[in-house]
């Protein structure tokens, strides 16, 4: 039951209403009690004045005790109980319990010490008094006047039974609608809930129904539905990539199966084997290639790639890798060139930043016809190198251009697997790139050739 939040929120809405409906009931109790019992003491006190008035009219004729019989006569009510004392002696009662009511509270005492009225409140009884002092001719009287508090402690037990009645129905009341609210309130996330869980791999392009976009459940929604979208987007591309992988592993896989059929099938001589075995060779050495940078890209996309980073001049690697080039332009008739002015010191990977360098010179290599021209150049700057690769080859589409990065993407298909390209080799060049944190751009026009700009900062280690 505790499992749902319907069931919390409305169980949360209970304890915080119940507390601030029962904080609430104990003040307006409070309050009305205090005012209630003040109302009562003014009265009781304004009953004593009008007898302290009422008695100093006989006094001032001389007829004290028989005045004082006649003031509490004369102003004797139901409820009320009155006395007259002259310092501790009685004058007049209306009733015996009313001298035995001020004996017990010994509220003359406490009249004459501070000569202002004095309340007190006999338990025994249940009376409330008050002793007013009259100081007439010299000679103080005290008067007396009780009242029961039976009346009063009725309506606060009213009070009370109301609370009482009355809390409880408003906490029912309060959990129902707490209980609807929360429902209500809590009926969209049911509806998203439902409708997520009906999204699987194979219907990923469906999308959450948003009611609201602009309150925060129908920003939930929007943020799952972006959600949604990445993920449609990481599947896709993931069936991409392994539909081809697959494709690219199986054009080897299929040379080497044909050439060693061929060659147990029959008798040959020694160059026939060792053609064979030449052609298994690159096929090999094809598939060793592809298997290594789809091991490279899938370490970095699970967050584990592992650099290993080294001091080193990076026109010397560049250079290095155009020496090593050169041996693939001059066959085509491509004349290859490199610009450097000065040495450029640089913390990175030696072997990722080589194999960036060569999948460039080899991209633009291949793409280039006979006769054309590729110029390497590395340009060094304050804060950060740049390594520039143009050639005059056969361009992109426009396109074409935001997605020669992707994985096994191809413009000219069937051109780059006959050239033993894996499609692999401009992802790799992003992943060395942003491995030492830069960035790879590039520029290109259709018929006139493409220009690979790699940017990577001097002052921070890969």
């Amino acid at each position: 039951m505790f499992n749902s939040i319907r069931v919390r929120l409305t169980l949360w809405y209970l304890l915080a209403f119940g507390a601030l409906l029962a904080g609430f009931s104990a003040y307006v109790y409070s309050a009305l009690s205090q005012d209630l019992n003040r109302q009562f003491d003014v009265s009781l006190l304004r009953t004593a004045h009008s007898m302290a008035n009422y008695f100093a009219e006989f006094v001032e004729r001389k007829n004290v005790a028989a005045g004082a019989r006649e003031t509490v006569l004369e102003l004797q009510l139901e409820r009320l109980g009155t006395a007259i004392f002259r310092e501790d002696e009685l004058l007049a009662a209306s009733a015996p319990d009313t001298v035995a009511a001020v004996a017990s509270t010994s509220i003359l005492v406490s009249s004459r010490t501070s000569r202002e009225p004095v309340f007190a409140t006999d338990s025994r009884s249940g009376k409330r008094l008050v002793a007013v002092t009259a100081p007439l001719d010299g000679v103080n009287y005290e008067v007396v006047v009780l009242e029961p508090l039976a009346e009063l402690r009725g309506q606060l037990a009213r009070m009370g039974r109301i609370i009482f009645v009355g809390l409880p129905a408003a906490l029912i009341l309060a959990v129902g609608g707490g209980f609807l609210l929360a429902r209500k309130s809590l009926q969209p996330v049911v509806t998203i809930s439902e409708q997520a869980a009906r999204i699987s791999a194979r219907n990923l392009d469906e999308r959450l129904k948003i009611a609201n976009p602009k309150d925060e459940l129908g920003k939930l929604a929007g943020v799952i539905n972006s959600l949604l979208s990445r993920l449609e987007t990481s599947f896709r591309i993931m069936r991409e990539f392994m539909a081809d992988a697959s494709h690219e592993l199986r054009t080897p896989l299929a040379i080497i199966h044909g050439e060693s059929e061929v060659s147990l099938s029959r008798d040959g001589t020694a160059y026939d084997y060792r053609g064979s075995l030449a052609v298994i060779h690159k096929q090999s050495n094809r598939m060793a290639r592809i298997v290594s940078d789809m091991l490279a890209l899938a370490r970095a996309d699970a967050g584990k790639q592992q650099l290993i980073v080294e001091e080193l001049y990076l026109n010397d690697l560049v250079e290095e890798c155009c020496r090593a080039a050169q041996a693939l332009a001059v066959p085509k008739g491509v004349q290859l060139t490199y610009e450097s002015s000065e040495d450029v010191s640089f913390r990175g990977n030696e072997e990722l930043l080589k194999r960036m360098a060569v999948n460039l010179l080899d991209n633009a290599i291949n793409y280039t016809p006979s006769g054309g021209r590729v110029s390497v150049k590395l340009a060094s700057e304050p804060a950060r190198v740049r390594l520039i690769v143009a050639d005059t080859g056969i361009g992109i589409p426009p396109e074409c251009v935001d997605r020669v990065f992707d994985r096994f993407y191809r413009v000219d298909g069937s051109r780059t697997r006959a050239d033993g390209g894996s499609g692999l080799g401009l992802s790799i060049v992003k992943l060395a790139a942003e491995s030492h944190q830069g960035s790879v751009d590039v520029i290109s026009q259709v018929g006139h050739g493409s220009t690979f700009t790699v940017s990577l900062p001097l002052d921070q280690a890969a």
